[in-house]
This record gives C-alpha cells, structure tokens and sequence, in this order.
C-alpha cells in the first residue's frame, strides 16, 4: 500500500500541459511500480467536480477496490493543468 500512498503523494503536486494530465498520471502509478501502463484507465468525473476542479478517475485493471480520484484545476488559456487534490475512492 506504501507504493500506491507515495504514488498519490506525487500526484498531489503535479502540474502539466492539460493534454498530458491523463498520460503524467499513468506515467506516475508505472514510475512508481503500482501498475504497468496497460493496466491504467484514466477517464473524466463529471460527479466529483468541485470549486471549478475538473474530476477524474484513474482505475487499474483487476483491482475494482480501489479507484484513485484527481481534481485538477486548468490555469489562464487551459494550457496548464494543476493537482489540487488527489485520494482514493
């Protein structure tokens, strides 16, 4: 469980290109060996959204205990996107 708490950690402060939030995400639960690529979802979370975040939930493959969810904000021009909290579900 420690990997998945480190994982969600680093998360919390990412920040990056709004097209590559769902792929930085993927990257992070594999650099942080939660789970191969190929075993992550990441889909929009319409339900979740709060304060003007945007919601969104990263799944792995066989594991239907756990959903991690992220609310991220998009700076000026929906260039940047930045964490603003990050949990399981």
């Amino acid at each position: 469980m420690a990997k998945i708490d480190d994982a969600i950690k680093r998360m919390k402060v990412l920040e990056c290109p709004t097209g590559d939030l769902e792929n930085r995400l993927a990257g992070i639960l594999e650099n942080y060996e939660v789970a191969n690529r190929n075993e992550i979802t990441v889909n929009r979370a319409e339900q979740y959204d709060r304060d003007e975040a945007q919601a969104y939930n990263v799944k792995i493959l066989n594991d239907n205990t756990q959903t991690i969810v992220i609310l991220a904000k998009s700076g000026i021009d929906d260039y940047v996107a930045k964490v603003i909290d990050a949990y399981v579900s």
